[in-house]
């Protein structure tokens, strides 16, 4: 599998199953999340170095273990503004969005903080359990949440939603299509979500169809990329039209156009069109076409 620009790791996270995750001969790396805002030390940084995560006196179930490569253990924290002013008195600090943190952290560090933003947030839509309305308890080892009433104790797990996003090909061309809702001149690749009763491949075919009214053959995986934004779980294929000839479907998209590589250049350097940005998997699968 193809590691993506940005939200997947090269290298191998062994987070340790246990209690015991607080030892002298490992090094914690730990970031902040505020009301879905990470927090960015000196206009640079998410993670900051801490010998004795005690002395923050963050509560337990505040903190989020995120993963862990050779003896660095890196985890979140949910607190308050008025918490994280009084402990960094003396720290410039500024609240950012995860999307403009892509630009400015690391990518591994990037990896992270996309899953402390999704369990934030997961966290905070189920603090209650659907079964018998009781309220819920966090396991911020394992990242499942509980139920505190004991003759319930339903457990629910993260809900990642499948995507599937098509590099749509035919001879030298490929589609890009594009929705109303954003911005002018932005142009990506068909994307839609998994039905109940459907395999991967067969939503690949039901939205190429649905929105562009084409048929496909030759469905091949590339590969996939998780999505913080929206819990999705991105799954990228390149296919063959059966033809050229496109019936937009006006309730789903705008607008949809072929384009050659050199088409597609043009365009772009006359501002005509823009391409997702750098850290979407439609920006690495038309990458991945240009190179072929």
């Amino acid at each position: 599998m193809q590691n993506l620009y940005l939200f997947s790791i090269k290298n191998k996270i062994d987070l340790q199953s246990n209690h015991n995750l607080f030892k002298s001969n490992l090094f914690y790396e730990l970031s902040f999340i505020v009301k879905n805002k990470i927090i960015l030390f000196n206009n640079k940084n998410c993670f900051l170095k801490f010998r004795e995560l005690k002395k923050l006196k963050i509560k337990k179930e505040s903190f989020y273990f995120l993963g862990k490569k050779d003896k660095t253990v890196f985890m979140g924290a949910s607190v308050s503004l008025r918490k994280l002013k009084a402990v960094f008195k003396d720290k410039v600090f500024s609240l950012v969005n995860l999307r403009d943190c892509i630009n400015l952290v690391s990518n591994e560090h990037v990896s992270y903080l996309s899953a402390l933003f999704f369990l934030e947030r997961w966290k905070n839509e189920n603090k209650f359990c659907s079964k018998c309305g009781s309220k819920n308890k966090f396991n911020n080892l394992t990242n499942y949440i509980e139920c505190k009433n004991k003759s319930c104790l339903k457990r629910i797990f993260p809900k990642i939603d499948p995507t599937v996003i098509i590099l749509i090909k035919n001879n030298d061309k490929i589609l890009l299509a594009r929705s109303k809702n954003w911005k002018q001149n932005l142009y990506s690749c068909i994307a839609g979500f998994c039905e109940p009763n459907e395999s991967l491949e067969q939503t690949v075919i039901r939205e190429a169809y649905e929105e562009v009214g084409i048929k496909l053959k030759n469905i091949n995986y590339l590969f996939s990329q998780f999505w913080p934004f929206a819990n999705n779980l991105m799954v990228g294929f390149e296919a063959i039209s059966c033809s050229i000839k496109l019936k937009i479907n006006k309730s789903e998209i705008e607008d949809a156009i072929w384009v050659t590589k050199e088409e597609l250049l043009s365009l772009k350097n006359k501002k005509k069109l823009i391409l997702p940005k750098k850290y979407a998997i439609a920006h690495s699968l038309i990458a991945h076409w240009q190179k072929s």
